[in-house]
């Protein structure tokens, strides 16, 4: 079997959740099944090392779509021609975009249809393309991928899709710790002193919301005597201009930029807590990077987060401040609460596997192929 793999998003080693979820489930499918031929189409020629087996082909299709105009030109009317070019039974395509023209079946995952729910901070270009395409998409897929059952439940909800053209299969992180030997960069640990202090992970935008984390922070630092600091590790992605503000307003709130892999596990590690209170996640990842480093986590109530922390976190209201700073107060004060929460985080991760949902996706595009 010739798969199609739509490795647009694939830039880098430090990646983010979906580049993240495509890169695992293409290598281990890739893997179990050497016998398929997997062809990666990215959009331009990458520097970055990616560890995949002999029977994945990496391709450059000229055009870097990061405009919607530009994706509808290479979704639509390149791919389209390569699929032609390289006999491509099926397509695989893990950031929610597919090609309404091509002929071959696709097999589409959904990582959250946060669009919908929050339209506002979707860049405007963006916002209209998706309220155009991503329906007629999910209409379109043979199969749809949902990261979760959240999702799935939400997909369903919004397109009227038949519960059983949508399959579950989770993010996962590796049970193996990175190679510690990165080290804190000296500016960054210059910044923290010898203060026990939190971390988020994950881009900076509104929907992240990150101002009111920082509100939740402040208002906690008034309650101790105790310094703490805050770390906010990842790209300032759109909309940010708030969030700047808001970190320049506290010598306690650090901003790291975006960090490496191994760095990014050793400040987990090192954290009092992990604090991710989104407004909407289709899932979480980060959560349960903090759970396998034996790192306990405060997150949101809503959406995915509580579906992937079960009873393992502290859920709290994401739009409630003083919520927020009681859970940092509880994760300071109450021992045995830390105990237990890091002592079921580490089970919990162990429920989120890569091999179970690549083979889930793999076992999808095998039917769409013999459709």
């Amino acid at each position: 079997m010739n798969i199609g793999i739509n490795a647009r998003i694939l830039l880098s080693d430090n990646m983010e959740g979906v580049a993240r979820y495509i890169y695992e489930t293409t290598t281990h499918m890739a893997t179990a099944h050497p016998d398929d031929t997997f062809y990666l189409f990215f959009d331009r020629k990458v520097s970055a090392h990616f560890n995949f087996p002999s029977n994945v082909i990496k391709i450059v299709v000229p055009l870097q779509a990061r405009h919607p105009i530009l994706w509808h030109i290479w979704f639509e009317y390149l791919l389209p021609v390569f699929f032609t070019k390289y006999k491509i039974d099926v397509f695989y395509s893990g950031d929610g975009y597919l090609s309404l023209r091509a002929k071959i079946p696709t097999v589409l995952v959904t990582h959250d249809l946060a669009y919908i729910h929050f339209p506002e901070h979707i860049p405007y270009l963006a916002l209209k393309h998706y309220q155009r395409y991503i329906p007629r998409y999910h209409d379109k897929a043979f199969s749809i991928i949902a990261v979760s059952e959240f999702v799935k439940n939400d997909i369903q909800q919004q397109f009227k899709i038949s519960r059983d053209k949508i399959h579950v299969a989770y993010n996962a992180v590796s049970e193996h710790l990175p190679d510690y030997d990165d080290v804190i960069p000296e500016n960054l640990l210059k910044a923290i002193s010898d203060d026990p202090f939190f971390i988020y992970v994950g881009s900076l935008h509104p929907r992240k919301n990150i101002e009111r984390l920082i509100d939740g922070f402040n208002h906690f630092m008034t309650q101790t005597d105790k310094k703490y600091k805050l770390i906010l590790c990842g790209r300032l992605a759109w909309k940010s201009d708030e969030i700047r503000k808001k970190i320049a307003q506290s010598n306690a709130v650090i901003y790291s930029g975006p960090i490496s892999e191994t760095t990014k596990y050793k400040l987990i590690k090192k954290a009092e807590a992990l604090v991710y209170i989104s407004l909407f996640e289709g899932f979480g990842i980060p959560i349960l990077e903090a759970m396998k480093t034996g790192t306990p986590v405060i997150t949101s109530s809503v959406t995915s987060m509580a579906e992937v922390a079960d009873n393992a976190a502290i859920l709290v209201n994401p739009y409630d401040v003083p919520a927020i700073s009681d859970a940092l107060i509880k994760i300071t004060t109450d021992i045995k609460l830390k105990e237990e929460l890091i002592s079921k985080g580490i089970e919990r991760f162990k429920m989120f596997n890569w091999a179970e949902s690549s083979e889930i996706i793999y076992n999808q595009l095998l039917m769409a192929k013999n459709n």
